[in-house]
């Protein structure tokens, strides 16, 4: 007993030291290039004067629309008929000052809230002025949709109408060669 609590004593001893701190995980960044932006209303029927920007992002394997975080607790907030919960004045993002075109990194995590779909997503862009501090946004991510696969066509109708024995006997011999002419009245047998 004594032993058996040793080694469990030293194997949680080695797991704190093996575990890495999440700022010294690395972080993956995708590259997007930015499209534009738009005030879209937050879909309440009662307050229509509220409005949020939507910010629209494209990497090469699709489209993000982006809502900074602030103003996405605000939407909830009117749709639920609630008073927002932070001032109208927010804080201006590396995105205010982008051109259509410009490229920035940011990174993804999924959203694990209730209610979040697969396309749900928390974009976080590094500061320019201070690359250690990060925007928040909540995403959707549209991907580009994959080439629909082309059902193969038939380029060889010799070939066709040998399988439907559209030629006469003579002919069906000639162009089809190693297969047995059959009369086209005569059923074939599968």
């Amino acid at each position: 007993m004594r032993h058996a609590c040793l080694a469990l004593a030293a194997l949680l001893i080695l797991s704190q030291t093996l575990r890495m701190r999440a700022e010294d995980r690395p972080k993956v960044f995708l590259v997007g290039i930015y499209l534009g932006n738009e005030m879209q209303p937050d879909g309440d029927n009662q307050n229509a004067a509220a409005m949020h920007r939507t910010y629209y992002v494209r990497t090469d394997e699709g489209t993000w629309s982006l809502v900074s975080y602030n103003e996405a607790a605000d939407m909830m907030a009117h749709t639920l008929g609630w008073t927002p919960l932070h001032l109208k004045n927010e804080r201006p993002n590396l995105l205010d000052g982008l051109k259509h075109g410009d490229k920035f990194a940011f990174r993804v995590e999924a959203d694990h809230r209730i209610g979040a779909t697969k396309t749900s997503f928390h974009v976080y862009i590094p500061r320019a002025d201070d690359p250690r501090k990060e925007d928040k946004f909540d995403a959707d991510f549209t991907p580009v949709p994959a080439p629909a696969a082309a059902a193969p066509v038939q380029t060889d109708n010799v070939k066709a109408m040998c399988e439907e024995h559209r030629f006469s006997p003579d002919q069906e011999q000639q162009f089809c060669g190693s297969q047995q002419a059959l009369p086209v009245n005569q059923p074939t047998k599968n």
